[in-house]
C-alpha cells in the first residue's frame, strides 16, 4: 500500500501544478505590487487620482448597505461604470482606507486574469500550453504595470480574458453552466469601462459563427415553436417581481435620471426574457440566448439609466463628434495606422515581439521544408481564430477612432501572450524549444525587475538601441506607464500635496475657521488641483481646493486668485493661456496689489528645476 501511495503522489503533484503556478504568480505579483506601492508616494496624472477620489464616494455611499445605497452606488457615476470603484470601496471596508489599499483591489483581478489565461491555454492546447500562457501573460510589461495603478484597464483585461475562457469552456454553447457564467462575465465586464464590447466582439462573433447559431436560430423561428403559457406566466411574474424590488424602493432616485419611469418596464422586460431563456436552455441556441439576455440584464443596471450620456460619450470619445478640441482621424497619415502598432510593441515588449517573430519564422521554415502545415494538429484548431479575431477587431476599431491612448490596448495583450506560448510549444525541435522557453521566461523575470524598481532600472538604459524601433529605444519595454516607484516621474520631491494641505489646515485651526480655501495655479501632470483631491477628502474635509480658471471662468485667473486664503503657484509647465498669464503676473511681473495681499510661506523646488510657491493671504477680507 505504501508503494502504491508513492506511485500516486507524483501524479497528484502534477495535477496540482497548474493551481500552484497560478497561486504562485498571484502571490509573486501581489507582494511585488505592495512593495512598489509602499515605495511610491506620487500619484501622477488626472485619471488615476480621479478614480481614487471616486472610490471614496462609493465608500461613503455604501457606509450602510441596503437596496437604496446599492442602487445609488451603481448609478451614481454617469461617466464611468461602477465595477472598479465598487471593488476599491470593498477593499476599504476590509482593510482600511488608503490609496494603496484601493489599488490592491487589482490582486483579485490578477487572480482572475492569470487563472483565465491558464484556462484559455489549456483549452487550446493542454496543460503545458495553459501553464506557459499564464506565466507569459503575467510577465507582459503593460499588464503587470497596470495592476499597480487605479486605472480601469486592468479590471477590463481580467473580465475580457475570463469571458474568452468561458466562451471556450461553453464548447460552442453546448454547456449550459458555462454559457450562464459567460452571460454574467459579459454583464459585469460591461461594468468596467465603455470599451469592453470592443475586446469581446471578435471572439464572440467567431464562436457564434462556428457554432452555426444564426442558422439554428432561423430554423427554430421557421419551425414556429409552441408557446408554453405556464412558463410565460412564470417569466413575466418573476421579471415583474425582480424589477419591482429593484426599482420601487429607489423610485425617487430613478425619476431624476434621464430614462425616468422607463427604467421599470425595460428592466421588467429584460428580467422576464432572462428567466424565459434560462428555464428553456436545452440546446446551444437556447444557451446562447440565455447568455445574451443575462448579460444585457446585468449591463442594463448601469447603462439604461445613463443611456443618453453613454451615447454622447461614445460618439465624442471614439469619433470626435462635438469634440471640444475638434479632433478627427486623418486617414491619409501613416501615424494613424502605426500608433497602435507602437502601443502593442511597447506594451508587449520588443523582446517578446522578437521571440514571437522568430518562433513563427521557424514554424514557417519547418512547414516549407517538410511540406506540411506550420503547426501540429493539436496546436492549431478553429478556436485560435477567436483569439486572432479579438486582436484584429481591437486594432481596427481603435485605429479608426480619435482615441489614441497606449494603455487602451492592455486587455488585448494577454491574447498575444497566449499566441507566443502556443508558437513556442509548437516548435518541432525539442532542445531549441526548451531553450527558447527558458530564455523567454528568464528575460521576462529580469524585465519585470528592471522596469519595476529603481535598483535594477540601470539595465534598461544599458540595453538601449542606437536608433529607436517604432518608438521603443531599447531591448526592455519602455513607456509612459512603465514607471519605477521612487525616482524619475515618481520622484518623491514631486509630492508636495501632503505638506501644503497640512500647512493650510494648521492655519485654519489656529484661526478657528470652519473652512479655508486653496487656489491651485498649476496644470502640469505632476502639480494640479486634482493632486490634492484624495488627501483633502480623506483627511482635510475643511479645505476647499480649486483651480481658479475652472472655478471662475468669467474672470481672469489672476483676478480670481484674490478669492483664496492660500494660493499655490507653479512657475513652469502650465497648460492653457489663462493659467500662464496669471502665473506670469504673479511671479514675473510681481504686481504690487498681489504683494500687498499675499506673502510667500514656502517655496518647493521640484525635480525638473521648476518651483511651486505657496502664498498665504495676509489678512482675510
Amino acid at each position: 500500500m505504501a508503494e502504491d501511495t508513492r506511485r500516486r503522489l507524483p501524479g497528484r503533484l502534477v495535477g496540482w501544478a497548474p493551481a500552484a503556478l497560478v497561486l504562485g504568480l498571484v502571490v509573486f505579483h501581489g507582494i511585488g505590487n505592495w512593495i512598489w506601492l509602499s515605495k511610491n508616494v506620487m500619484t501622477r496624472g488626472w485619471d488615476r487620482i480621479g478614480a481614487l477620489v471616486n472610490s471614496l464616494y462609493y465608500y461613503e455611499t455604501l457606509s450602510r448597505v441596503s437596496y437604496r445605497t446599492l442602487f445609488k452606488a451603481i448609478i451614481q457615476d454617469e461617466y464611468r461604470p461602477p465595477l472598479f470603484g465598487l471593488s476599491m470601496a470593498t477593499m476599504y471596508r476590509l482593510f482600511g482606507v488608503s490609496s494603496d489599499v484601493a489599488v490592491m483591489a487589482n490582486v483579485v483581478y490578477l487572480a482572475i486574469l492569470v487563472a483565465a489565461s491558464y484556462g484559455i491555454g489549456a483549452k487550446l492546447g493542454g496543460r503545458c500550453l495553459g501553464m506557459l500562457s499564464a506565466m507569459l501573460v503575467a510577465l507582459i510589461p503593460l499588464v503587470f504595470a497596470m495592476s499597480r495603478y487605479s486605472y480601469y484597464e486592468f479590471s477590463l483585461a481580467s473580465l475580457t480574458v475570463l469571458s474568452v475562457y468561458l466562451m471556450l469552456a461553453s464548447e460552442r454553447f453546448k454547456k449550459r453552466g458555462a454559457s450562464i457564467a459567460l452571460g454574467l462575465s459579459l454583464g459585469f465586464g460591461s461594468w468596467t469601462t465603455r470599451t469592453f464590447p470592443v475586446f469581446v466582439f471578435g471572439p464572440l462573433t467567431v464562436f457564434v459563427l462556428q457554432a452555426g447559431l444564426p442558422r439554428k436560430l432561423w430554423a427554430r423561428l421557421r419551425a414556429k415553436p409552441r408557446l408554453r403559457w405556464r412558463d410565460l406566466a412564470l417569466a413575466v411574474g418573476g421579471g415583474l417581481l425582480i424589477s419591482a424590488l429593484w426599482y420601487f424602493p429607489n423610485r425617487d432616485t430613478a425619476q431624476a435620471l434621464s430614462a425616468g419611469f422607463w427604467l421599470f418596464p425595460v428592466w421588467w422586460a429584460l428580467a422576464a426574457t432572462t428567466i424565459w431563456f434560462v428555464q428553456h436552455s436545452s440546446s446551444p441556441e437556447a444557451h446562447f440566448l440565455a447568455c445574451c439576455s443575462l448579460a444585457l440584464l446585468v449591463a442594463s443596471l448601469w447603462y439604461v439609466p445613463h443611456v443618453l450620456e453613454y451615447a454622447k460619450q461614445i460618439l465624442w470619445l471614439a469619433w470626435g463628434i462635438q469634440d471640444p478640441r475638434n479632433r478627427a482621424v486623418d486617414f491619409t497619415s501613416l501615424d494613424t495606422y502605426t500608433a497602435y502598432l507602437q502601443s502593442f510593441l511597447y506594451g508587449f515588449s520588443p523582446f517578446f515581439v522578437g521571440i514571437l517573430a522568430l518562433a513563427w519564422g521557424m514554424l514557417l521554415f519547418s512547414m516549407i521544408r517538410r511540406h506540411r502545415r506550420a503547426l501540429p494538429e493539436r496546436w492549431w484548431t478553429w478556436e485560435w481564430w477567436a483569439i486572432i479575431a479579438g486582436l484584429a477587431v481591437v486594432y481596427l476599431i481603435f485605429t479608426t477612432s480619435i482615441y489614441k491612448e497606449p494603455r487602451a490596448i492592455t486587455p488585448a495583450l494577454p491574447f498575444l501572450g497566449v499566441i507566443l506560448a502556443g508558437a513556442l510549444l509548437a516548435l518541432p525541435w525539442r532542445r531549441l524549444r526548451t531553450a527558447l522557453i527558458v530564455l523567454t521566461v528568464v528575460f521576462g523575470l529580469v524585465q519585470f525587475l528592471a522596469v519595476s524598481y529603481t535598483e535594477a532600472h540601470g539595465l534598461v538604459e544599458r540595453t538601449n538601441f542606437r536608433k529607436p524601433l517604432l518608438g521603443q529605444p531599447g531591448l526592455f519595454s519602455q513607456g509612459l506607464y512603465l514607471e519605477v516607484p521612487d525616482s524619475g516621474l515618481n520622484d518623491p520631491r514631486w509630492y508636495i500635496a501632503g505638506d501644503v494641505l497640512q500647512r493650510v489646515d494648521a492655519t485654519r485651526q489656529r484661526e478657528g475657521w470652519e473652512s479655508i480655501s486653496l487656489g491651485v495655479l498649476g496644470s502640469s501632470s505632476h502639480i494640479h488641483v486634482g493632486q490634492f483631491a484624495y488627501d483633502q477628502r480623506l483627511r482635510y474635509p475643511a479645505i476647499r481646493p480649486e483651480n481658479p480658471v475652472q472655478a471662475y471662468p468669467e474672470e481672469s485667473a489672476y483676478a480670481a486668485a484674490f478669492r483664496y486664503d492660500y494660493l499655490l503657484v507653479l512657475d513652469e509647465g502650465n497648460r492653457g493661456p489663462a493659467m500662464r498669464e496669471a502665473v506670469n503676473l504673479i511671479l514675473n511681473e510681481r504686481r504690487a496689489e498681489f504683494e500687498r495681499s499675499f506673502e510667500l510661506e514656502k517655496a518647493y523646488p521640484l525635480p525638473d528645476e521648476s518651483h511651486a510657491y505657496l502664498f498665504q493671504r495676509r489678512s482675510r477680507p
